[in-house]
């Protein structure tokens, strides 16, 4: 069975190698940026505790723990975003985790959103998973 510090250090790990910042429960108020003052790209991630199933189906075909995590892709464009995005599902969605399980992609779906509230302004999407682990 998978815990929880085990699972969130393997997704910290796998968004790593994409080549972005990777924040943990957190982002800075003042994150990097790069020539003409756009943000550089950076991903956050928000892992939430494993827990059970109230209760098994008799046939035992549930997963036995549950839980999930948020990654927040951020870019100086709707572009960025997008490609960070899609390179986050392709490194979390339906890829074994060490124990077992697995991420899988799920609602909602939000579409790409500008946030006008931080400086820089910056383009950012929030994408879901869940875990199950059988």
């Amino acid at each position: 069975m998978a815990d929880i510090i085990t699972l969130n250090d393997w997704t910290l790990d796998q968004l790593r190698v994409l080549g972005a910042t990777v924040y943990d429960g957190m982002v800075p108020e003042s994150v990097e940026t790069m020539t003409g003052g756009y943000i550089l790209p950076y991903l956050a991630v928000w892992a939430q505790p494993l827990r059970e199933h109230a209760e098994q189906a008799l046939a035992y075909c549930d997963p036995e723990t549950a839980g999930g995590v948020n990654v927040t892709a951020a870019g100086h464009s709707a572009g960025t975003v997008r490609a960070w995005s899609q390179a986050v599902v392709q490194a979390l969605n339906r890829v074994p985790v060490p124990g077992g399980g697995q991420y899988v992609h799920a609602e909602p779906h939000v579409p790409i959103q500008y946030d006008t509230a931080v400086t820089p302004a910056r383009y950012y999407q929030p994408l879901s998973f869940t875990f199950a682990q059988p």
